[in-house]
């Protein structure tokens, strides 16, 4: 891998760089938005030897709300009194590591693990943090320094994968989506109106896709969220200190508006990559 490696170099890339090789992760839905991407590419005498890009690492905006990072930080981020002001601590505080990605004929040889070590020496943040739905095994992430916390899988997200299975759905047919639109076209009209309902249910959770109309595109985008990420990881920066014992100047909680946000945290849409 060293001699590999003295081929190569790790600069900043474009969303062009990350679409070349997204076809290679498991999940198909692209990114937005997008903040930060890095790139594998062969030094300059060694263009006509290796492709550009051999791997790429995307950050993104953080996901509003998560019960792991809650439990990881000793409820740092719900502290504030409203939602606008914990939205704003998450986004001042935290990056999402949202893609890494590396071209299958360069894999087994380290790079992922070089690209996402050096990347993060590049953040100005206190926390990174990623959800995956691969388990504490994703040795990837341990070698960077990343502790993992289980993001056990939520009753809406529950509920969704139990309507698919009822109507004759198994896991394994998941990662098909048109097996499971063909099923789902086949249905009787009973049953149809249920797994609509479900769809439609479960896609309000999802900022900008909870109308998206019946057919195989909603089916695959509904089948990219499983399954769920119950892996969550963060690496706190150790350039970039922040105390999760010491309050803050956060807004003072007042009764009533408490009441009221808790309310709009209900219905908060929330999304996960």
């Amino acid at each position: 891998m060293s001699s590999i490696r003295n081929s190569l170099e790790i600069v900043p890339a474009t969303v062009s760089d990350y679409l070349d090789l997204a076809c290679y992760h498991y999940a198909t839905h692209l990114i937005r938005p997008m903040t930060q991407i890095y790139k594998i590419r062969p030094q300059q005498k060694f263009r006509s030897n290796f492709p550009d890009p051999i791997a790429v690492i995307v950050f993104r905006s953080p996901i509003p709300d998560l019960l792991a990072r809650h439990r990881a930080t000793k409820g740092y981020f719900r502290r504030p009194g409203t939602v606008s002001a914990r939205l704003k601590l998450v986004n001042a505080k935290i990056q999402y590591a949202a893609r890494l990605i590396v071209d299958p004929r360069f894999r087994k040889l380290g790079l992922a693990t070089w690209l996402q070590e050096e990347s993060l020496s590049y953040q100005t943040v206190p926390i990174i943090e990623t959800l995956t739905p691969i388990d504490w095994t994703n040795k990837i992430p341990l070698r960077a320094g990343f502790k993992m916390y289980q993001n056990p899988a939520p009753v809406w997200y529950r509920r969704f994968t139990a309507a698919l299975y009822s109507i004759g759905l198994t896991t394994d047919s998941l990662s098909c989506p048109s097996a499971v639109q063909c099923r789902i076209e086949t249905l009787y009209a009973d049953q149809a109106k249920f797994i609509e309902h479900e769809f439609r249910q479960f896609l309000s959770r999802f900022r900008g896709h909870h109308d998206m109309p019946p057919g195989i595109d909603r089916t695959k985008y509904a089948l990219s969220k499983c399954p769920y990420p119950e892996a969550y990881f963060i690496w706190f920066n150790p350039r970039v200190h922040i105390d999760l014992e010491k309050p803050e100047n956060f807004p003072v909680k007042n009764p009533i508006e408490t009441k009221q946000n808790q309310h709009k945290d209900k219905k908060q849409i929330t999304d996960k990559e």
